[in-house]
């Protein structure tokens, strides 16, 4: 029914997720917008906050008006499950799952068990991402409320992808990467100049100040398009662009 996207901060889980939406729409015939459902948690709420939330976003008239203490939490899924359908959605990405560590034990078994339930009704596959240990959250049976209807759902149903840090700067994929968030800072790079991703000094400084981490080195090269726009330099990544730039971003916490 899906599976969990695992990665430590800064790995890129969601820019990982947004890219593959847009490559979904770019490579797939007759791909419609609302073939994948991207969605949030918001910061604690409980089952019905959510799916609150959820249907806002899915553009179901009169929503917040549900989210009332009597109204039955169950209808919310309902209507959430038949605009899935309606909008045609074939799979739904949940973002910042990690959020779940932020509520109390119930709380979480309350979402988990609703999102059980529109698993089980809209029958279109989940995607979760989160940080690392995120897994955690999907053991019911550790929890201390007897959830027997629970336990051992979703580990069996969300398999973990963990994405992994880069490591070797010759890597032909890692140059890849590189030039495909290069081609999206849109530079004019001067005739004549070798792109920086084709220069061996340039990727081991992005890896050794990065960590290898996906989303520090798509931030790296974006700040960098920033500096050299800024400063109205050559419209080129280079040695010297990027130890300013760390310069800067270190000042920040970097």
């Amino acid at each position: 029914m899906g599976c969990l996207v695992t990665g430590e901060p800064h790995s890129g889980k969601t820019t990982a997720v947004r890219q593959f939406k847009q490559a979904y729409l770019d490579n797939v015939p007759e791909a419609q917008p609302n073939d994948i459902f991207l969605f949030q948690i918001p910061s604690r709420a409980r089952l019905k906050g959510v799916m609150t939330k959820m249907g806002i976003e899915l553009n179901i008239p009169d929503m917040e008006l549900n989210n009332r203490r009597d109204f039955p939490t169950f209808r919310l899924i309902q209507k959430v499950t038949a605009k899935l359908w309606k909008n045609g959605v074939k799979l739904v990405i949940i973002d910042e799952f990690q959020k779940l560590f932020d509520l109390p034990g119930e709380s979480r078994v309350e979402i988990l068990g609703g999102f059980n339930d529109l698993a089980n009704e809209s029958h279109i596959p989940i995607v979760l991402v989160g940080v690392v240990g995120v897994d955690q959250l999907l053991d019911i049976g550790k929890y201390e409320s007897d959830e027997g209807n629970l336990r051992g759902c979703f580990s069996s149903r969300f398999s973990e992808f963990r994405l992994g840090a880069w490591d070797d700067p010759n890597c032909p994929k890692f140059a890849t990467l590189l030039k495909t968030v290069y081609d999206d800072c849109a530079l004019m790079t001067p005739a004549g100049t070798s792109p920086f991703y084709m220069i061996e000094s340039i990727r081991e400084l992005i890896l050794s100040s990065t960590e290898g981490l996906t989303g520090k080195i798509i931030s790296l090269l974006k700040w960098a398009t920033r500096y050299i726009i800024r400063n109205h330099l050559p419209e080129n990544i280079t040695l010297d662009v990027l130890k300013q730039t760390l310069k800067s971003l270190q000042v920040n916490g970097w």
